[in-house]
């Protein structure tokens, strides 16, 4: 097998793959297939986003975190939105008066995409395939146009689960360039319109002539930074200029005999190794699988080591994170502890209500391995879209401005260079020295409890990937449990009785997984259902 594509967006699954059938490798094809969700799902993420990747090179055993999240534009005082603050958490805000931070210019970010792939192609793609090969399958999708699938109407709709920002139809139309784009007669694109792109098109044309950094210092750069100084944006020209992603060592761990490499802070990688430590000194297999019992305890420990998100998470090159404590087998060992005696701690720093609900993340996630056993997950977001095009250039930036604590002097408060605590957690798992599981999802802290509970379904429960994806999971920050409308009522009440307070919620992680056999590297992939489905293999 030449290799597997998985992500929630079929044509870019596609996308992966035909770069696969060219001879590239998986690198290649992450690249190829993470512009063509640029494309095709333009609300969750895009060009003008930010993300993480983490790669794995087999023939040498190198792996690598590339970190290509936002940062705080030069522009950007410390209480640039404290005057408009309507709640606020120690952790982030629920709302900023006339959604100055999440829609508009003064909500966008640096951009990081860009760059940040462009270092995974550069430092681990092929080269045997031209930038112009590479973004060809986007450059039709956008300028030939595509379908409207039910996967993107369903963000975009009156019943999109993204319930906290103003509605897909207000932001989309926040911009003229934007509105040319999306409305038509006043509303959106319906599943099987056509919808076509073709500034963007045109605009991966050039950056495929000219060269990727064109974005930050060419004519599109000239171009971004001279419409967000027309518009009051928080970052300039120099800004763009400077920007460089951050490349070095993943997160390691361990995990049921396997090595667990994710991202580092200001990621979730310290989340998902956290819960991953506590749960593996308890004997969840006897419990048995999503049982009253088992559901209590993996409740109680994802309450537990998110109540400590927003106060130990930061951007390290701001605030010390105490990475090593936090991951350690010692510090699970009392986490684990207090958990079974029903001394979890309590939040402390309650996220708002859009983070504690899980519905404020618009993201996407890649997965990718190929038939030599190297590997790339890409975890790249929007957040939920600015609603910002610069006119001719036909790409929706993001807003991560967001993310961010409006309140100065916390640990993620606003400043200049400064990325978000944001989710991330591409993750891998390796045996012998090989990736043989490749993890990631869309949805904020939901990927993380669905990440961890997808594995937990292979590794304890004997689940092939597509059935541990798909399998009913539950999500819990602190109080309630939130669970899916189609979650067993005798388990829910079950969990009631036990003492949790358990509320349905439509929005949840969209996993997309590849597993691979070490002695015949077979790949299985899982797609979630409730994603859009994309999985492409190339035998």
């Amino acid at each position: 097998m030449r290799g597997m594509v998985v992500c929630p967006e079929p044509l870019a699954a596609d996308a992966g793959a035909e770069i696969l059938r060219r001879g590239g490798n998986a690198m290649d094809a992450a690249f190829a297939a993470a512009v063509a969700q640029c494309v095709t799902d333009p609300m969750m993420c895009g060009i003008g986003g930010v993300g993480v990747l983490t790669a794995f090179q087999a023939s040498t055993g190198e792996a690598s975190c590339v970190r290509f999240h936002g940062v705080v534009g030069s522009k950007a005082r410390p209480d640039v939105f404290t005057a408009d603050v309507l709640e606020s958490h120690a952790g982030e805000t629920a709302q900023v008066r006339g959604h100055r931070s999440s829609m508009g210019y003064e909500s966008v970010v640096v951009p990081g995409f860009v760059r940040g792939m462009a270092a995974g192609l550069q430092r681990w793609g092929t080269g045997r395939l031209s930038l112009r090969d590479l973004v060809a399958p986007s450059v039709r999708l956008a300028r030939e146009g595509f379908d409207v699938y039910p996967y993107l109407v369903h963000f975009w709709g009156p019943d999109s689960p993204v319930t906290d920002v103003p509605p897909a139809e207000v932001r989309l139309a926040a911009t003229a360039a934007s509105a040319r784009i999306y409305v038509r007669g006043g509303r959106l694109p319906r599943t099987g319109e056509r919808l076509v792109q073709d500034d963007y098109g045109k605009t991966l044309e050039r950056l495929a002539a000219d060269g990727l950094d064109s974005f930050y210092d060419g004519h599109i750069g000239r171009a971004i930074a001279a419409d967000f100084e027309a518009h009051g944006g928080l970052f300039t020209a120099d800004d763009l200029r400077r920007y460089q992603p951050l490349i070095g060592e993943p997160l390691w761990g361990t995990f049921d005999g396997l090595t667990v490499m994710t991202d580092t802070p200001p990621g979730s990688g310290v989340l998902v190794l956290q819960i991953l430590n506590i749960l593996e000194g308890i004997d969840l297999r006897a419990m048995g699988w999503n049982t009253p019992a088992y559901l209590d305890v993996l409740a109680r420990t994802l309450r537990h080591v998110f109540a400590g998100r927003y106060i130990h998470m930061a951007d390290p090159r701001f605030y010390p994170v105490d990475v090593a404590t936090l991951t350690s087998k010692a510090w699970a060992a009392e986490a684990r502890a207090r958990v079974l005696e029903g001394r979890e701690g309590t939040p402390q720093a309650q996220p708002a209500r859009g983070a504690a609900s899980g519905g404020s993340e618009g993201t996407t996630h890649l997965s990718v391995m190929d038939g030599e056993g190297n590997a790339v997950a890409v975890t790249h977001t929007n957040r939920d879209a600015s609603g910002v095009v610069t006119p001719g250039l036909g790409f929706m930036f993001n807003n991560d401005m967001a993310s961010y604590d409006p309140i100065p002097g916390r640990r993620n408060s606003v400043a200049p260079g400064k990325m978000p605590v944001t989710g991330g957690a591409p993750t891998m798992f390796l045996q012998d020295g090989q990736v043989v599981m490749v993890v990631g999802s869309p949805a904020g802290p939901r990927k993380v409890t669905a990440l961890v509970q997808s594995v937990l379904n292979v590794r304890y429960f004997a689940m092939a990937m597509a059935e541990a994806v798909a399998a009913e999971r539950i999500h819990c920050e602190g109080e309630p449990i939130f669970v899916e409308p189609s979650f067993p009522e005798d388990k829910a009440e079950a969990l009631r009785r036990l003492g949790h307070r358990v509320e349905v919620s439509r929005y949840t992680a969209r996993m997309a997984a590849i597993l691979r056999d070490p002695k015949t590297g077979r790949l299985e992939g899982g797609s979630d259902p409730r994603g859009g489905g994309g999985l492409a293999a190339v035998e």
